[in-house]
C-alpha cells in the first residue's frame, strides 16, 4: 500500500491507503487477463514490495482486460463511465480523445505458477 505524509502544524500525520483495494492477477492470460496489458507489461521484473506509477495508454489500457478490474464502488463506476466518454467522444460535440490512465502498483507477494 502507499502511505500520504502531511505536515499539520508542528507534527506530522500519516494517513494510510487502507481504501484502497489490492487484487489478486495471473500474468500472461492472453485475451483473458485479470488487468490491462499495459499494467501486465509494467508488473513483469517487479519485486516484492517495489512500487511504480504507470501510465498506461489506451491502446493497452482497460479494453485489453475486457474493462477489469471492474471498481466496486459506485464513484469508481462512475469515474469509468466517465473515462469511457472521453476515450470515445460525445458525438460532434466532443471528439474521442486517446487519455492515459495511470495506476499506482504495489507488488504484495507473487507465486509463480505451477
Amino acid at each position: 500500500g502507499f502511505e500520504k505524509v502531511q505536515n499539520v502544524g508542528v507534527g506530522t500525520s500519516l494517513q494510510s491507503d487502507e481504501g484502497i483495494e489490492s487484487y489478486r492477477v495471473m500474468l500472461g492470460r492472453g485475451h483473458d487477463r485479470d488487468i490491462p496489458l499495459g499494467i501486465e507489461q509494467a508488473i513483469l521484473g517487479m519485486k516484492k514490495g517495489e512500487r511504480r506509477r504507470i501510465e498506461v495508454p489506451p491502446s493497452v489500457g482497460f479494453e485489453t482486460s475486457n474493462w477489469q478490474p471492474e471498481p466496486t464502488t459506485r464513484r469508481g463506476k462512475a469515474q469509468i463511465v466517465d473515462y469511457k466518454s472521453i476515450l470515445y467522444g460525445r458525438g460532434s460535440s466532443q471528439p474521442p480523445f486517446p487519455a492515459p490512465t495511470i495506476w499506482d502498483v504495489e507488488v504484495l507477494s507473487f507465486r509463480p505458477s505451477t
